[in-house]
């Protein structure tokens, strides 16, 4: 009986120890589930309070998106009507009292940017407007000049050239009653009210003289490499240019001019035929150009065919390529033809007291390395 109680008593006291147990695994359990329940609470409540944060942020923005967007279609519109009132402004401002065309045939940069800034200037001084345009082909030349009759301008201011449409066209403007001026370069066969322009014969003697001037005092060989649009004999300036230079050149026996090339308006022109002529005379001593286009293209070959010093180069233009090589003594002499002074002595005629010659003379200028500091930026 002991041995039973005893068992029963250390029975009854284990299931107390289990029932114990149990109860704290039991309460153990509902604490962490109820932990666990407060953590999901508190990370539900958390999300809910970054959802808010999101939802205000995204309104926020939306809101400031929405500001700058009227803020900026408000400006848009604000500009555009200031614009229009400034344009509405101006255009009442400016009367013309004159509208010429200013017809120009493949000319250089340099030539013509400083002649457009000379008449234009000039032009907004005078409220006269000006349609500038530098042509590449003589139908388009044409097209210019049939076009200015068509609109019944004031007046023509044009390169003369020896074409026959071109001619034609231009006889018809002047028949029209619309005073058609010659500047730059002149032509024969139309009655031009004036030319403007330089000496063509005076330049062709001082380009000669200037060559002799380079050059030792001894036997030498020298070409003229000259640019036409049309035959050299048929264009009045490159004609009257040739006589000058021979003028100069048959007064000296020294002096034997081997070449006389001509050549268009083409970029390359020049300096093929520079290439061509020093070819077949490679111990010439100068070569004489008498546009800007040839006398870079010339430049170019003499350097190519390690010249320099050797063949003299006489050119036309103050570009900044032409005065870097008057300063490295590529070239030794280039003639400014003061295109600005032209233009503008163009539109005075054009405009004010007419002179009683029709020729009008533009001086020109020779820079050297002696004075090419005085030139260029």
């Amino acid at each position: 009986m002991r041995y039973n109680d005893a068992n029963g008593d250390a029975f009854i006291q284990n299931l107390h120890h289990i029932t114990e147990m149990d109860h704290i695994f039991q309460q153990w359990g509902e604490n962490l589930m109820g932990d666990v329940h407060k953590e999901l609470l508190h990370i539900s409540s958390h999300d809910k309070i970054v959802n808010r944060m999101l939802k205000g942020i995204a309104i926020i923005l939306f809101l400031i998106l929405a500001v700058a967007f009227t803020i900026s279609i408000t400006s848009s519109m604000v500009m555009e009507e200031n614009f229009y009132a400034n344009d509405k402004k101006n255009n009442a401002k400016i009367s013309y009292k004159k509208n010429f065309l200013v017809l120009m045939y493949q000319n250089s940069d340099d030539f013509l940017e400083r002649f457009k800034e000379g008449i234009h200037q000039k032009a907004e001084e005078r409220q006269i407007r000006i349609d500038f345009v530098n042509v590449e082909s003589m139908s388009d030349a044409i097209k210019s000049i049939n076009t200015a009759v068509a609109a019944k301008v004031d007046g023509i201011i044009a390169q003369g050239i020896y074409d026959e449409d071109y001619i034609d066209a231009i006889n018809q403007a002047i028949d029209k009653g619309i005073s058609v001026q010659f500047v730059y370069t002149d032509a024969r066969g139309t009655n031009r009210d004036y030319f403007v322009g330089y000496n063509a014969y005076d330049y062709g003697k001082k380009a000669a003289r200037q060559t002799i001037e380079v050059l030792p005092n001894r036997p030498v060989n020298i070409a003229l490499i000259v640019q036409s649009v049309t035959d050299a004999d048929k264009d009045v300036t490159s004609s009257l240019t040739i006589e000058g230079f021979k003028s100069v050149i048959d007064k000296h026996p020294t002096l034997n001019l081997k070449d006389i090339a001509s050549t268009s308006f083409d970029l390359f022109s020049g300096e093929d035929a520079a290439y061509s002529i020093l070819t077949q005379y490679p111990d010439l001593d100068a070569i004489v150009c008498t546009s800007e286009k040839d006398t870079f293209g010339a430049a170019q070959v003499i350097i190519d065919l390690n010249r320099v010093g050797e063949t003299k180069l006489i050119g036309v233009g103050l570009s900044e390529d032409i005065l870097k090589y008057i300063r490295l003594e590529v070239i030794a002499a280039s003639f400014d033809m003061n295109p600005e002074m032209m233009s503008v002595r163009a539109l005075d005629i054009m405009t004010e007291e007419k002179p009683t010659s029709d020729y009008i003379e533009i001086p020109f200028n020779v820079v050297t390395a002696e004075n090419v500091h005085l030139f260029g930026k």
